[in-house]
């Protein structure tokens, strides 16, 4: 059974961040539910960040390409066999715990930078990563002998 995504709340962090709770909760069996709630971390990517970063511009495009105008970290929490009475109370348990727990470092002047930094680098490391996978050497220029049979010298033949 699939789950309905509910959108709960946004909080909007004084350095720019945007936090959005999302309920995607599925009943399992009876009056039971596997609970779930996600969180997206949004922060908005700004000119002054790419000011921060330097390479060459052709791989700055790509990664620019790659990271979009937003960057998303996102979290799961999820309970199983939660009763229905008991799941609405968790729900805004776990909220308030993610409030309570990650706020502070998320609303970190620093955090949206900091962020940015290693999604950059994330970005730059894979990028650079396929373009090694696509690169096949040419060995058209390398001679091979057309006979194995030198390979297997300790065979004997049988004749």
């Amino acid at each position: 059974m699939k789950a309905e995504v509910k959108h709960l709340q946004d909080e909007h962090l004084a350095n720019g961040v945007v936090i959005r709770f999302y309920d995607e909760s599925r009943r399992v069996a009876g009056d039971r539910w596997q609970v779930t709630l996600r969180y997206d971390v949004v922060v908005s990517v700004s000119e002054t960040f790419w000011s921060l970063v330097s390479g060459e511009p052709e791989l700055i495009e790509e990664i620019r390409a790659a990271l979009g105008a937003e960057i998303v970290l996102t979290n799961v929490n999820e309970r199983n066999f939660i009763s229905a009475e008991e799941k609405e109370a968790l729900i805004a348990e776990i909220v308030s715990r993610t409030r309570k727990n990650i706020f502070g470092y998320l609303a970190d002047p620093e955090f949206p930078e900091c962020y940015f930094k290693r999604c950059f680098k994330e970005a730059r490391e894979e990028i650079e990563r396929k373009k090694r996978e696509m690169w096949v050497p040419d060995n058209e220029d390398i001679e091979e002998p057309v006979d194995f049979s030198h390979l297997f010298s300790d065979v004997k033949k049988n004749k």
